[in-house]
């Protein structure tokens, strides 16, 4: 079944097709693919026995989109990514710290005008000289996504505090932080000098920062004024 994701044309396995997430995605006739999710490539071993076939065929999709993106100028980040006034704003965490719950802050002092987009696999492209947000099907758990294509301002690393601050992180921090939270691990050579390269062309272009937080609408007035000024500081 061919897609379209982050601009690209995708070849994705019909076994592996969801058809509530993908069919924002799905095109109608043939054309030639930029990236082909082959399942002769599907690793089971990477996850724990008893796996159904349909949480392989959508974790291993997404691996294999994620490794395919570095070719096309692109990066697949574990982050909950949200749209205003628009601009996408993309907050990142471990599983579990809180990057959901932060960005529905965001939709709870802002209303309709806050956009989740995607919550928690979002493409990263370079295209035409500056960096794209964009939501893709591998969504996470609630499901959560929108196609979308949208200028990115700001990445934001989320960790939980009793107070909420928040400081702009400088480059060796901000490289080292966005490779823990890419979706696929080093496996070649050439992928790992790829993402090592568009990792330091994020970070020299785009303000990433660190938000100590509570959970509660405040951290999300101080995240969202904070890159807004980052951004218009960098011309985004």
């Amino acid at each position: 079944m061919l897609c379209k994701i982050a601009e690209l044309l995708v070849e994705v396995p019909e076994d592996a097709v969801d058809p509530v997430r993908f069919a924002d995605y799905r095109l109608e006739g043939t054309g030639d693919p930029d990236i082909i999710l082959d399942p002769t490539r599907y690793r089971p071993d990477l996850y724990p026995e008893g796996v159904s076939p349909e949480m392989l065929a959508y974790m291993e999709t997404g691996r294999l989109f994620s490794v395919a993106l570095l070719a096309h100028s692109g990066l697949h980040l574990h982050a909950s990514a949200v749209e205003l006034d628009g601009k996408a704003y993309l907050f990142s965490a471990p599983s579990g710290t809180g990057k959901s719950t932060h960005t529905r802050l965001w939709q709870q002092v802002f209303g309709q005008a806050a956009q989740v987009f995607n919550d928690d696999k979002p493409a990263l492209r370079y295209v035409d000289g500056r960096w794209y947000a964009y939501g893709t099907p591998w969504c996470g758990k609630d499901g959560i996504h929108q196609n979308r294509k949208i200028p990115l301002a700001g990445i934001c690393f989320l960790k939980q505090a009793k107070e909420n601050r928040i400081r702009r992180l400088d480059a060796p921090e901000a490289m080292q932080k966005l490779l823990w939270q890419t979706i696929h691990r080093f496996r070649s050579v050439e992928n790992m000098d790829r993402t090592l390269a568009q990792v330091d062309l994020l970070v020299r272009e785009i303000p990433v920062f660190e938000l100590e937080n509570r959970p509660e609408p405040e951290a999300a007035r101080l995240s969202y004024e904070t890159m807004r000024r980052g951004a218009e500081e960098a011309n985004l």
